[in-house]
């Protein structure tokens, strides 16, 4: 039975590498959405700042689709976001579900050590019985 439970926390241990694997990419993807944000609103302050009258076509333009840009980004890594979401809490109740099974499985196993041991000192308390017993009812050979 103990191997099946060391499998099993094997298999909990991985699950949990997952798991953190998974709220990494999310934290990752949150960080670099905040970036975006920042660079957003900094183009968009520039051009604001910026008299757009005295900026060329050409040159007012390329803000505009810069920031075009950047919204479009923004909002792919906003869905890129959920995903993670969605796949870390998959991976969350993967190792929940695992993590689950290895401590039943470990109860297990100590409840059978528990027995093992009883039983083990069942046994020496019955050989020291008749052990005694032999000694007490032994002939005198005097």
């Amino acid at each position: 039975m103990q191997p099946v439970a060391q499998h099993a926390d094997q298999k909990e241990q991985e699950a949990v590498r997952l798991f953190v694997d998974a709220q990494r990419a999310v934290e990752a993807a949150e960080q670099q959405l905040q970036q975006l944000f920042g660079y957003q609103q900094e183009y968009s302050q520039k051009l604001t700042a910026t008299d757009s009258a005295s900026m060329s076509p050409h040159l007012l333009r390329d803000y505009q689709s810069f920031i075009a840009k950047l919204r479009l980004s923004i909002e792919q890594i906003h869905i890129d976001i959920e995903n993670k979401k969605q796949f870390c809490e998959i991976q969350k109740q993967a190792w929940l579900k695992c993590r689950s099974r290895s401590h039943a499985l470990n109860s297990v196993v100590e409840k059978y050590k528990l027995e093992e041991f009883k039983q083990q000192e069942k046994y020496e308390q019955k050989e020291q019985d008749e052990h005694a017993q032999r000694i007490v009812t032994k002939p005198d050979n005097s």
